[in-house]
C-alpha cells in the first residue's frame, strides 16, 4: 500500500499464524474496519504485497497522509447509487450533512482520484450560502469514461478537505469493482 514497508512479527500456533508486533500500527494506519479484507501476495524472502478491500469489495487506497498514524477513524465518505436521473442531469448531489461537515464553503472544484490513479478536476455547484450542493461539470465525462451505469454505486472517500479531493471507487450493480 503506497510503497511503505511494514515490519510485522508473526508467530505460529496450533490455529495458524498470528500477527503480533507491528500489526496494530498497520491496522490503525489503514483504518481497517470490521468486514475489510487484507489480501497478501507473497513476493519471496518473507515479503508480501498487500491489497485492502472494504466491505463492498472496493480496494482501499491511502494516497494521502492521515492526521495520526495511531488513529483508527476511517476517512469520511459517502456513496451514491447512480440513477437514470443522474445521467439525465449529468450531476450527482452531495449529501448535505457531508458537505456541511467536511467540505469548505465557496469551493468551485474537487479532485477525483480513480482506482487506476487518474486525477479528474470536477466542477461543483453551491447553494447561496456557499455549501456544496452537487458534483456537476466534468462528472459526465468521468462516468462515461469509467463505464458507470444506472444501478452502479460510487463511493467517495475524502482524502483532503482543504482543497477537496476524493478517492472514488465504483462497484457495478452486480458487485464487481469498476476501474
Amino acid at each position: 500500500m503506497g510503497g511503505r514497508v511494514w515490519n510485522i512479527e508473526v508467530i505460529r500456533s496450533d490455529e495458524g499464524i498470528i500477527f503480533t508486533t507491528g500489526w496494530s500500527e498497520f491496522f490503525a494506519h489503514h483504518s481497517l474496519n470490521f468486514g475489510y479484507f487484507v489480501v497478501f501476495e507473497y513476493r519471496g524472502n518473507s515479503t508480501f504485497f498487500t491489497s485492502i478491500l472494504d466491505h463492498s469489495g472496493c480496494e482501499v487506497h491511502m494516497d494521502a497522509p492521515i492526521a495520526s498514524s495511531s488513529s483508527s477513524q476511517p476517512l469520511p465518505s459517502f456513496q451514491i447509487t447512480m440513477s437514470a436521473r443522474s445521467f439525465c442531469h449529468r450531476c450527482i448531489y452531495v449529501p448535505g450533512t457531508f458537505a456541511r461537515t467536511h467540505l469548505p464553503r465557496f469551493v468551485n472544484e474537487v479532485q477525483i482520484h480513480d482506482a487506476a490513479g487518474r486525477v479528474w478536476q470536477i466542477g461543483l455547484d453551491r447553494r447561496g450560502n456557499g455549501i456544496v450542493r452537487r458534483i456537476a461539470r466534468g462528472w459526465a465525462a468521468f462516468y462515461s469514461t469509467k463505464n458507470i451505469s444506472p444501478g452502479d454505486t460510487c463511493v467517495f472517500k475524502l482524502i483532503n478537505s482543504d482543497i477537496p479531493a476524493f478517492n472514488v471507487y465504483t462497484v457495478a450493480a452486480g458487485g464487481r469493482q469498476l476501474l
